[in-house]
C-alpha cells in the first residue's frame, strides 16, 4: 500500500466472507463465530444481503446462565432459533471504492465492529472490520 494515495475499503477488506441464510439455526451462527474468530456474519437470501448477525445480537437473544445450567441446554435452545431471531435487517453497508477513512468514521460513529462491503449492484463482496483497520494502521506505522 503506497503512502501517497488514499486507501480504499477494497485495499483492506476481508474477501469471501462466510455467510449464513435466514433459516439457518442460531447455533450454526454461534459455531461460525467461534470457529472463525469473527464478531459478525452477513445474512444472504438468494445471493442478496438482507442482514447481519453479530456476537452482540446473539447475546441479546441466546439465554445464558442462570436461565440454563448446562451448555447442552443452551445449544438445544439455540438450535431451535433461526438467524432471523437475532439478525439486524438491512444493515449499513459501504462501497468497496469508498475511502477507508469514511468506513472508519461509520464504525466509530455507530459503534459497530464491521461493515458489509458491497459492489455497485449491492452484491456482497467483502467485510471490513475494526481488526482490518487496526492491521492497516499497524502496517503503516
Amino acid at each position: 500500500m503506497k503512502a501517497n494515495r488514499t486507501l480504499r475499503v477494497r485495499d483492506c477488506m476481508s474477501i469471501d466472507p462466510m455467510t449464513v441464510g435466514p433459516k439457518d439455526s442460531l447455533q450454526n451462527v454461534i459455531n461460525l463465530l467461534r470457529r472463525r474468530d469473527v464478531r459478525s456474519v452477513p445474512v444472504l437470501e438468494k445471493g442478496r444481503l438482507i442482514g447481519i448477525v453479530t456476537d452482540r445480537d446473539v447475546r441479546e437473544v441466546a439465554p445464558a446462565y442462570p436461565l440454563f445450567r448446562h451448555e447442552d441446554e443452551i445449544r438445544r435452545y439455540t438450535e431451535k432459533l433461526t438467524v432471523t431471531a437475532a439478525m439486524t435487517a438491512d444493515p449499513m453497508t459501504i462501497a468497496a471504492d469508498a475511502p477507508l477513512v469514511e468506513a472508519a468514521k461509520i464504525l466509530e460513529t455507530y459503534r459497530i465492529s464491521s461493515l458489509p462491503v458491497v459492489d455497485h449492484s449491492g452484491k456482497l463482496v467483502g467485510m471490513l472490520s475494526v481488526t482490518d483497520l487496526l492491521r492497516v494502521f499497524v502496517e503503516r506505522t
